[in-house]
C-alpha cells in the first residue's frame, strides 16, 4: 500500500485490481513487446494493464530477468501512487483527486514538502543483493530493450542518474542511455538539463570526469521527481519525494562512489563520464516519431549492484505511457494561477504535450487572449506549448469531449484565434524546421461576448444547464451505476 517502498510493491497493488498481466515470453527480436504496446493501447485505451514478460528474447537469446511495461497507464494509476483513497476507474475524476491530492503538498510559499532521505546499511538494501564489480559489470547480461526497429541500439530508457556538483548541489534525473559496449553505456543530457549544467562547471574546474549512478526500477514517487522538471536546480529531488510519500526515501551509498541511490532499486550502474562526446542515436521520441541523430557523453562503467532476478522497466517511448507530469502541471497551473487569478484549470492531454488546455472564470472581453498569451510567455509552461486552448469554467479541460465541443460551437476562427509567427518552443517537435522555433496559437474557445465579435445572446448548454439546475441528477445516476449493470 502507500507510499511503495519499491517498483514491486506497486506493480503487487497493480495485480491486485486486475490491472497487471504476466505473459511467459516475448519475442523482442519481432518487436513483440513493441506492437504488444500499441495493440493493447488501441483497444483498452487507459484501461490497458501492465506487463511482466517473465522470458524476453532479444539478439537471438533468451533472457530470465523480466521485463516490465505500461504500469503508469491511466490517472488511476496517477491516483494510486499519490495515495489517493478510494481509488475508481473513472478518468476524470481520478484525474480530479489526483490533482488535489499534489497540491496538497505544496506549502504556502509555493514550494514543495521535503523530508530528507534515511541512508541505510548496505546489508538491508535489495539493489546490493548482487554486485559486479570491473569486466563482471557486462551490461549486455540483461534484456534491455530496442523499441523500434529506427532505434540505433538498444536504450535504458528508465534510468535516473544520481550526480552531484559542489557549487550546483544534487540531481537525479532521467535522460535517455543508449547501450554502447559490455560496459559503455550513453548519456544524453539535453543543454537545458540539470546534469548539462553539472557537467560545464566540472569541465570549467578542468575535471576530466564526472562521477554518476543510474537506478533502473525505483518506486513510484522516487521515479516521478526524476522523470519531471519538479524540483529547482540544486534541491534534492529524494527530498521531495520524501515530502510526497510522507516518509524519508531509503539510500545506500554506491559501490565505487560517495552519491548515495535508492536502495530498493532493480539496478544500480554506476561509472564515470569523461569530458567528450560521441555520435548518439538516433532513437524515438515522445511525440511517436524519431528522433534525430546527435553527440552525447557517455559513461563507462565501474560497478553494477542488482536485485536478485532483477526487472527490467522499460518505457516504450511514443507508444506508451511512462512519465507523470501531473506534479510538473500542478506547480505550473499555481504559479500562473498568481498571475491569473480568473484561471480555474489547466491541462496538458498526455498524448500531446504541445497542447495546453485552460479553463477561466471570464467576465471581460479580450481574457481569453489574455490567459492564453500569459501562459504562452511564462516559459516553464509555454516552452513546450505551441496550442493554446481557452475555455469557460463550466467545460473540463481534461474532458477531450467537451473541450472539442467548444471549440465546435463556441469558437469562431476569426477573430477568436491569436497567431504568434516565432516563438521559443522545445526542440524535440518533429514538426519544427529549425531548432527551438515555432509558430504558436491561441485558440480562445470561450463564449464570445458581443463586443469580441459573438451573438448578442449566446443559446444555453444543455449539459451545463443540467449541471446547474438539477446537480443531484448525477449524483443519482453515480449513486447507483452498479445497478445499471447487474445481472
Amino acid at each position: 500500500m502507500y507510499p511503495y517502498n519499491s517498483i514491486r510493491d506497486y506493480v503487487e497493488e497493480l495485480e491486485r485490481r486486475n490491472k497487471f498481466i504476466r505473459i511467459k515470453e516475448i519475442d523482442q527480436d519481432k518487436y513483440e513487446s513493441t506492437a504488444l504496446i500499441y495493440r493493447i493501447l488501441d483497444r483498452m485505451g487507459d484501461k490497458a494493464p501492465g506487463f511482466l514478460a517473465e522470458r524476453t528474447k532479444i539478439n537471438g537469446k533468451w533472457f530470465d530477468s523480466p521485463v516490465v511495461g505500461n504500469i503508469y497507464n491511466g490517472y488511476d494509476t496517477v491516483a494510486l501512487c499519490f495515495g489517493v483513497k478510494n481509488v475508481t476507474d473513472i478518468s476524470i475524476e481520478m484525474y480530479n483527486a489526483a490533482v488535489a491530492r499534489i497540491q496538497s503538498f505544496l506549502q504556502p510559499d509555493g514550494r514543495w514538502k521535503e523530508i530528507d532521505p534515511e541512508v541505510i546499511d548496505r546489508k538491508d538494501a535489495p539493489c546490493k543483493e548482487v554486485v559486479l564489480l570491473g569486466e563482471n559489470a557486462d551490461i549486455m547480461k540483461f534484456p534491455w530493450i530496442k523499441n523500434s526497429p529506427l532505434d540505433a541500439a538498444q536504450y535504458i530508457s528508465a534510468g535516473s542518474f544520481v550526480m552531484h556538483d559542489p557549487d550546483i548541489g544534487k540531481n537525479v534525473g532521467t535522460y535517455r542511455i543508449q547501450i554502447k559496449g559490455n560496459q559503455k553505456i550513453g548519456a544524453y543530457f539535453t543543454n537545458q538539463s540539470h546534469a548539462y549544467a553539472m557537467m560545464m562547471k566540472a569541465a570549467e574546474r578542468g575535471e576530466e570526469k564526472v562521477q554518476a549512478s543510474i537506478a533502473v526500477g525505483i518506486d513510484p514517487i522516487s521515479w516521478i521527481m526524476s522523470s519531471t522538471r519538479l524540483a529547482d536546480m540544486g534541491t534534492d529531488e529524494f527530498a521531495v519525494a520524501g515530502g510526497f510519500r510522507g516518509k524519508p526515501v531509503d539510500l545506500v551509498k554506491s559501490e565505487t562512489n560517495d552519491l548515495l541511490v535508492p536502495a530498493h532499486a532493480e539496478f544500480i550502474i554506476e561509472g564515470e563520464i569523461p569530458m567528450e562526446t560521441e555520435e548518439e542515436g538516433p532513437y524515438g521520441e515522445m511525440f511517436g516519431y524519431l528522433g534525430k541523430k546527435t553527440t552525447a557523453f557517455y559513461l563507462n562503467i565501474k560497478a553494477i549492484t542488482h536485485r536478485r532476478n532483477p526487472w527490467v522497466f522499460n518505457i516504450y517511448t511514443g507508444a506508451g505511457s511512462g512519465y507523470f507530469t501531473m506534479p510538473w502541471d500542478v506547480g505550473n497551473y499555481v504559479r500562473l494561477k498568481k498571475l491569473l487569478p480568473t484561471l480555474v484549470k489547466t491541462y496538458t492531454p498526455p498524448n500531446a504535450p504541445t497542447v495546453g488546455i485552460l479553463s477561466i472564470n471570464k467576465k471581460f472581453p479580450g481574457e481569453g487572449f489574455e490567459a492564453g498569451m500569459l501562459a504562452l510567455g511564462y516559459r516553464m509552461y509555454g516552452f513546450s506549448k505551441k496550442i493554446i486552448v481557452v475555455v469557460d469554467s463550466d467545460v473540463e479541460p481534461s474532458d477531450m469531449s467537451r473541450v472539442l465541443h467548444a471549440i465546435a460551437t463556441r469558437w469562431q476562427p476569426v477573430p477568436a484565434s491569436l497567431l504568434v509567427s516565432h516563438s521559443i518552443h522545445m526542440p524535440i517537435d518533429p514538426s519544427l524546421s529549425e531548432m527551438f522555433k515555432s509558430s504558436k496559437i491561441v485558440i480562445d474557445a470561450t463564449r464570445q461576448l458581443p463586443s469580441e465579435g459573438g451573438p448578442e445572446c449566446f443559446a444555453p448548454d444543455l449539459r451545463t444547464s443540467l449541471d446547474e439546475m438539477v446537480p443531484e441528477a448525477f449524483k443519482l445516476v453515480d449513486k447507483k451505476w452498479d445497478t445499471y449493470f447487474a445481472k
